[in-house]
């Protein structure tokens, strides 16, 4: 009997543990193997009939200091929509002016300047939130936009690159049902 056992493990032996082997490979391919990256645009239902649609970045500005970009859009009850973009930078290292707008800059020199939210009262000196108007969709997203920060002292620029304008036209885009 033994000998039997021996002389099919001989034989199919080698068949069977490369069977086993390349299922095991083409099962981990398919659960490990990246998918599409999905969105990084989250919605929040506020309160009923209100929404939220958020897209946040960290980027940095031409020093290397990071700031968390936050691009949202609100969604009221009777339809009324607000669209912001606030920066937020490290607190005790950055200070925004305020009034003053922040210049957004296209890759062809078209620039728009979104006014400042936060004249009256701010969350931080290192908060600045400015109002997106419709022109904000006019300027080209092929390339690479330029947001000129308006800070006491010396202004900073941020580079916001392509993958972020796409996600930035897929919020301003989306309309909640």
């Amino acid at each position: 009997m033994a000998s039997w056992c021996h002389s099919l493990f001989r034989r199919w032996g080698k068949v069977l543990t490369l069977a086993v082997v390349s299922f095991g490979f083409c099962c981990s391919c398919f659960t490990l193997w990246p998918g599409a990256a999905p969105a990084l645009v989250r919605e929040i239902t506020e309160q009923p009939g209100q929404t939220l649609s958020q897209s946040r970045q960290s980027l940095r500005d031409q020093t290397g200091k990071t700031w968390q970009v936050v691009l949202f859009k609100r969604v009221k009850a009777n339809g009324k929509t607000e669209t912001n973009l606030r920066l937020v930078g490290f607190p005790g290292v950055t200070s925004f002016r305020h009034p003053a707008p922040l210049v957004v800059r296209d890759n062809s020199g078209n620039t728009i300047n979104l006014t400042d939210l936060l004249v009256e009262e701010s969350p931080g000196a290192n908060v600045g939130q400015f109002l997106v108007t419709v022109d904000f969709t006019n300027l080209e997203i092929n390339g690479i936009w330029e947001l000129d920060l308006p800070l006491e002292g010396q202004d900073q620029q941020i580079k916001v690159p392509y993958f972020v304008l796409q996600e930035w036209q897929g919020l301003l885009a989306n309309t909640p049902d």
